[in-house]
């Protein structure tokens, strides 16, 4: 099976695992951003031989960089030539199917290559009402294409409300198994640079912004530290400066500065060691009118390396973690706190958790994820023609 993957995160060089895993049973070529901000930090495509060596990869320069709904690859002569040359039997476009880039390359694969099946995979799991312009786009996209692969489970109820007929799949974010795994606690701490004592360590990995709900995380935090000093809240990542600026605010007003570190965005190696310092992540996202937690990659990551995680209720995360206990409702900063408590006073803990944690994580590794998405391309092509 010749496999085009077009994927604008792809810049992101952890996550080409997949398509080295795909290549061992298919000839696969890749599409993506030269540039893009990924990861929590701006990145430029930096070519990795252990992921890209049996790949043809094609890099695209960006019109309206970091911008979801309106980015597009201007050199369509680029993308044709690709068709035309590949030959591929399945197009799958981890695009929106409101977004000019999956416009574009669906119009120019129908026009120049419709031998060529093809599968979106989407993220969304809220019903927006996009401007007009991105409504049409996705109406068109939704008549041309030959499946959608859903990453939230509420994605399948949204696409079928919006009148499409064709087939669904679930599909979901994966790690790899080979790099987040359990490590030495001694050697994660001496690798952040941060001191190996007594203490249990919260943690938080991913956006700073207000709907990833970290005002509520300190907020539990500020309570559970006026009872018991012995606890560390370490933070990973970046985001609006006016709201990291607030939060410093905080930690400074309560005089946490001693407990509380920073780290900022973490690269993809150091991410494994910063889960490896945790007792527990925490994951304590607010739904907005405008977005709900479509999945939370962090999670299965720190499940995989036998952390515990604690999550709000909001989108996919209670479905993620897999356990009632660990969720607290949206915005609830005392429910929070009366989980977190239960890690202090020994109630849960890291090592009671730890293999079921790793266990469950499979259900998302990269080996199963690559299983996954080959089967939705292969029952694409049966539908069609013998494969």
């Amino acid at each position: 099976m010749k496999i085009l993957y077009i994927w604008h995160a792809a810049v992101e060089k952890s996550y080409r695992n997949l398509f080295h895993a795909m290549a061992k049973d298919s000839e696969v070529a890749l599409c993506t951003a030269r540039r893009w901000f990924e990861g929590s930090r701006d990145q430029r495509f930096v070519y990795n031989v252990e992921t890209d060596k049996n790949l043809k990869i094609y890099k695209f320069f960006t019109v309206f960089l970091n911008h979801i709904r309106s980015f597009f690859y201007p050199n369509i002569f680029k993308m044709i030539y690709i068709l035309l040359s590949f030959k591929p039997d399945v197009v799958y476009l981890k695009e929106e199917p409101y977004s000019v880039n999956a416009f574009q390359w669906i119009f120019i694969s129908k026009f120049f290559y419709s031998s060529a099946r093809i599968v979106v995979e989407s993220d969304e799991n809220l019903n927006i009402k996009h401007p007009f312009i991105f409504r049409l786009m996705e109406k068109f996209v939704l008549k041309r294409i030959d499946g959608i692969a859903c990453v939230p489970q509420k994605g399948i109820d949204l696409y079928r409300a919006k009148g499409y007929t064709g087939n669904i799949f679930k599909t979901f974010y994966f790690y790899n198994e080979e790099r987040f795994k359990p490590l030495s606690r001694k050697e994660a701490f001496s690798k952040l640079n941060v001191s190996l004592n007594e203490n249990i360590y919260f943690g938080y990995a991913g956006r700073l912004t207000e709907e990833k709900g970290i005002e509520d995380l300190l907020s539990a935090f500020l309570m559970l530290f006026k009872e018991n000093k012995n606890i560390c809240l370490l933070i990973a990542g970046k985001g609006d400066r006016n709201f990291e600026n607030n939060m410093r605010d905080f930690i400074g007003m309560n005089k946490l500065e001693g407990r509380v570190k920073i780290f900022g965005a973490l690269s993809s190696v150091d991410i494994v060691y910063f889960y490896n310092c945790l007792d527990v992540l925490i994951v304590p996202s607010h739904s907005t009118e405008w977005w709900v937690e479509q999945f939370g990659r962090v999670i299965i990551e720190a499940m995989a390396c036998g952390v515990p995680v604690i999550g709000s209720s909001s989108g996919e995360i209670p479905i993620v973690i897999g356990r009632k206990d660990f969720i607290f409702e949206e915005k609830d900063f005392k429910g929070l706190y009366e989980i977190m408590k239960k890690f202090v006073t020994g109630t849960f803990s890291r090592e009671k958790f730890s293999k079921e944690l790793i266990d469950r994580a499979k259900l998302f590794s990269l080996a199963e994820a690559n299983r996954n998405k080959l089967y939705i391309m292969q029952q694409v092509l049966k539908l069609y023609r013998k494969y």
